[in-house]
């Protein structure tokens, strides 16, 4: 009996130096600033946005590294693919949402953008907005901080829990019982 060895791979296309450029895929340095700014065609993203936080970075590797340690930010910059859909970055806020780092309009330019599928509490909104604030600003001097919040919105009712709720019906109780 003699083996004979068939090939079951398939061969790739790949593109001649003589084709046209049109059919060729782009060719990309894989660095950050050399990747397009977002159009305004761009689709648009789910949920609700809470607020955007403009700010400009060449975003080196250093500066990635910056928003990785201050915002827990997820990176993914260097797409396999072109056009990646996904946004070059990302950090969870809560459950339901979520701070997107965004291609802003022109080169060198990003946007922090906060979206939620849920109903966060207006003081979380604030948090997280300052939270975002103060990372841009580490990268661009410029970014303002929000304003404060009014005073009623982040107080919450004061009324005693636990023991000390019961505390003064207990003594109540006691005495109608004649117990000390």
């Amino acid at each position: 009996m003699s083996a004979t060895a068939t090939s079951t791979a398939t061969v790739r296309n790949r593109p001649s130096s003589n084709e046209p450029a049109i059919h060729r895929p782009p060719v990309r340095n894989g660095h950050p600033a050399d990747l397009p700014a977002r159009t305004p065609a761009a689709p648009e993203r789910g949920g609700i946005a809470l607020f955007q936080v403009p700010f400009a970075s060449a975003m080196s590797d250093c500066d990635l590294a910056l928003l990785g340690r201050t915002l827990d930010l997820v990176t993914h910059m260097y797409a396999k693919m072109s056009p990646d859909p996904n946004s070059p970055g990302v950090v969870r806020l809560d459950h339901y949402s979520g701070l997107f780092l965004e291609r802003g309009e022109g080169q060198g330019q990003w946007v922090f953008e906060a979206r939620t599928w849920g109903h966060p509490a207006p003081q979380s909104v604030h948090e997280w907005h300052l939270l975002a604030a103060g990372a841009a600003r580490q990268l661009d001097t410029t970014v303002p901080f929000p304003e404060r919040l009014p005073a009623s919105a982040g107080q919450t009712p004061d009324h005693l829990v636990g023991r000390a709720a019961n505390k003064h019906l207990a003594g109540i109780r006691r005495r109608f019982v004649g117990l000390p």
